[in-house]
């Protein structure tokens, strides 16, 4: 269903623009574990069953490509996340604001897509995608597990950093190769913000001159592009970035109205 795949790769890029002052000493040494582990540290689950970022909420733009037609996507909306936990699954609200009205909920169960100007919402069973002991599956997840397993992107691709290592603004730039084959993912850049990475180098080498508590950096990732197999590339960035906050798990269901029409999509799809 061509709706559903283009969900997979728009829930796939989870990302954050923030403009931060530059600091000014870096650590001696900066490897690629140390970018890494910046990273899977904040959605790792620890011994309480809980991982450090529980959840999220922010702004979020979205710009896709297809590269059959040389045509670009725009989009914007609201989205929030809850983290995966020892027990219980992800879940996720993602509201669209522009250029088309629609909502994409999860309560890591079931997953709604409501269409307002369509009166109808497709409704489909995702438990097997999203439980929190299953492991990265590019067949069956069709790709949206990655965002339940960002504590182990280490075991789920090959990574590296890409060509030229930072961007412009010095935050470093890894590049993803799923382990796996995917129908879904032939490559995944991720951003990841320069001062969560010296945080975690400063705290690694015994230096605790390097403590910030900035919220924004307890999500360390500033930007994600995915690029499938057919070249088509999907971008999504954040603004007005929240963390630890509360969010009900009642945010995350949804109550079909009287006349809107629900619709299963086929086993298996």
């Amino acid at each position: 269903m061509k709706i559903f795949r283009m969900f997979s790769a728009l829930v796939l890029l989870l990302g954050l623009i923030i403009p931060l002052e530059s600091l000014a000493v870096e650590p001696a040494r900066v490897g690629l574990n140390d970018v890494i582990d910046s990273v899977e540290q904040q959605f790792r689950i620890g011994r309480n069953g809980l991982p450090p970022l529980t959840t999220v909420s922010a702004d979020f733009f979205q710009r896709s490509t297809i590269a059959a037609q040389n045509r670009e996507l725009r989009a914007d909306g609201q989205m929030f996340l809850k983290l995966a936990t020892g027990s219980e699954p992800l879940m996720f609200r993602f509201d669209y604001f522009r250029p088309l009205t629609q909502e994409i909920i999860c309560d890591g169960r079931s997953l709604w897509m409501y269409q307002p100007d369509n009166r109808r919402v497709i409704l489909s069973d995702v438990r097997d995608t999203f439980d929190p002991d299953s492991r990265f599956n590019p067949e069956r997840d069709r790709a949206t597990n990655f965002l339940q397993g960002l504590g182990r992107i280490s075991k789920d691709f090959e990574i590296t950093f890409a060509s030229g290592v930072r961007d412009v603004g010095g935050n470093y730039v890894l590049e993803l190769t799923p382990r796996r084959v995917s129908v879904s993912i032939a490559k995944l850049l991720l951003v990841v913000h320069k001062d969560a990475v010296l945080r975690h180098a400063y705290s690694r080498q015994g230096r605790n001159d390097y403590a910030l508590n900035r919220p924004e950096l307890e999500f360390p990732i500033l930007s994600t592009t995915v690029i499938d197999p057919d070249g088509n590339t999907t971008t999504m960035e954040f603004s007005n970035i929240k963390t630890n906050i509360f969010l009900s798990d009642f945010f995350f269901k949804f109550m079909p109205p009287a006349d809107v029409q629900v619709v299963r999509p086929p086993t298996g799809r």
